[in-house]
């Protein structure tokens, strides 16, 4: 189990790194640039919004994750004070934060200035902290979407990033324990999904999944038909049918979801965090590419924060 846990956190940051590369790139100009799809870790585009990061590192998305878990596995439980005390640290830190989600931001802004944050954007940014609550409550769905709207509501209240985020805790949960071999059983995998969402919309989009991954769509019709945006509902069912399509081939799905910016671009550092959390918590830490593992600038320091995570999930 715990190399699950390390696997969840390395596959989100693996994810980010390549990710972030080619975010809001059009196909032709990643081809140019690069010579074919993105298959590494590697330094950014030039006109990429990370192109001030390195290889091996990661974007603001994937700090955001590592905040709350941070806090989990020192707390040893979910502590809304001290992950805002730990947002408004980073909040600070202008240079940690170059391009994130501006309602983020503002949300923390908000909260500096003693004032409670505005319903915030729809953003997928804003459901990523249920990564980490969705590790703490692995075993306890119902407790796993409280906690994440819980800590998703300190930035944004948008229905449809709460809604993303009960899917996000719920999913890790149920790919941490293995209840399911969702290379056959994905359509009762995200039955339950859909139980605990609110929106028609969400349900919606968690349908087409199905329906995709059962006429077995190519990619490219997933893209045009779910949308790669960072609208939280596109990113988010986006990178499910990515991990979906291939659950138990780690590196397939990151390379999937890390050049799922067809002809106009999309948010692939955070639809490849997404998916690369997932496929790490699947196939655990083994199945990560050694070079991708070693190749992140903070690899030991994940590696430990999912030990830590796992320690406090036991007690919990």
């Amino acid at each position: 189990m715990k190399n699950k846990f390390v696997g969840t956190l390395l596959g989100a940051a693996i994810g980010d790194s390549m990710g972030m590369c080619v975010e809001e790139l059009p196909m032709d100009e990643v081809i140019m640039h690069y010579g074919d799809k993105i298959t590494d870790l590697c330094e950014p585009h030039p006109s990429s919004p990370a192109n001030f990061l390195k290889k091996g590192e990661t974007s603001s998305e994937f700090e955001i994750v590592k905040i709350v878990a941070e806090s989990i596995a020192t707390r040893g439980r979910i502590d809304i004070k001290d992950i805002i005390a730990r947002y408004l640290e980073w909040y600070e830190k202008e240079e940690l934060h170059n391009y994130v989600d501006p309602s983020f931001l503002v949300s923390l802004e908000e909260i500096k200035q003693g004032r409670d944050p505005q319903r915030g954007g729809s953003s997928i940014e804003g459901a990523l902290p249920a990564i980490p609550i969705g590790m703490y409550h692995y075993t306890n769905p119902v407790l796993a979407v409280e906690a994440a709207k819980a800590v998703v509501m300190i930035t944004h209240k948008n229905e449809f990033v709460l809604d993303a985020a009960s899917v996000i805790a719920v999913a890790i949960g149920e790919i941490l324990q293995g209840k399911f071999y969702l290379e056959e059983e994905f359509p009762y995998f995200i039955e339950l999904l859909k139980t605990f969402v609110q929106k028609e919309e969400t349900k919606f989009y968690l349908d087409k999944v199905e329906q995709l991954l059962k006429e077995d769509a190519p990619y490219e019709r997933a893209i045009e038909e779910l949308g790669n945006g960072s609208f939280a509902l596109e990113a988010l069912s986006l990178a499910l049918f990515i991990f979906l399509k291939s659950p138990y081939d780690f590196k397939k799905v990151v390379i999937n979801a890390v050049n799922s910016y067809g002809y106009y671009g999309g948010d692939t550092d955070a639809i490849a965090l997404l998916a690369g959390a997932f496929a790490g918590g699947y196939n655990g830490e083994e199945a990560i590419p050694e070079n991708w593992k070693k190749g992140l600038k903070n690899y030991e320091e994940i590696v430990e924060l999912g030990e830590r995570l796992y320690k406090v999930a036991q007690h919990n």
